[in-house]
């Protein structure tokens, strides 16, 4: 009668442990990211239309061997340099672009050069019950509540779970409260877009 027992208990402490197993496999789901339908291109690369400035200057520092050379992206994506040619800028950091122009020259041309390449400002806007409603430089990267910490944060009035990121003429909501808690809900911003904190209904 004992040996059964124990037998039946281990059956139970079993089964109950292949339930605590699913269970927990089920709470580990990840929930479905609002990225998934964001923009795939990345803010602080360049498109077609950037104005690009490309300065080169030799080992002895002597510019006006090479003037900057300033020329907006083409409809192609590239840009034409001096003895090079097109370059593809389109798509590339300025990091990627001027190791690719310092590449075509050295040493092809050049024994050694040292290559910088920038971009004109780009901007991103934050309106409505922020503290500092205005246009902002795109850094680089940036995200929905990121923006708004660089705006000086909400006022008293802000509806912080209904905030609007619009891109490209499409609206997305989000809410701020829970983007601060978990990462994963924050949307990334790009130049050009415009987040709107709207005022709470009292």
């Amino acid at each position: 009668m004992i040996e059964q027992l124990r037998k039946s208990a281990s059956h139970w402490v079993v089964a109950v442990g292949v339930v605590l197993v699913a269970l927990l496999s089920g709470c580990q789901t990840t929930a479905p990211s609002q990225f998934e339908d964001a923009p795939k291109e990345m803010g602080n690369t360049f498109h077609v239309g950037d104005m690009i400035t490309v300065t080169a200057v030799p080992p002895n520092g002597d510019k006006t061997l090479i003037p900057d050379h300033i020329e907006r992206v083409g409809e192609d994506g590239k840009i034409n340099l001096m003895l090079i040619g097109a370059i593809t800028a389109e798509g590339k950091t300025a990091a990627d672009l001027q190791e690719e122009i310092r590449t075509n020259y050295v040493p092809k041309y050049y024994k050694a050069l040292n290559v910088t390449v920038h971009g004109e400002a780009r901007f991103f806007y934050v309106n409505g019950e922020v503290r500092q409603a205005s246009k902002y430089e795109y850094p680089g990267s940036m995200s929905v509540v990121r923006a708004i910490s660089v705006a000086g944060g909400f006022t008293d009035f802000a509806r912080r779970t209904k905030v609007q990121l619009t891109h490209n003429g499409k609206v997305r909501k989000i809410n701020v409260d829970k983007a601060i808690r978990d990462p994963r809900l924050d949307l990334p911003v790009y130049p050009g877009d415009t987040i709107y904190v709207p005022r709470r209904i009292l």
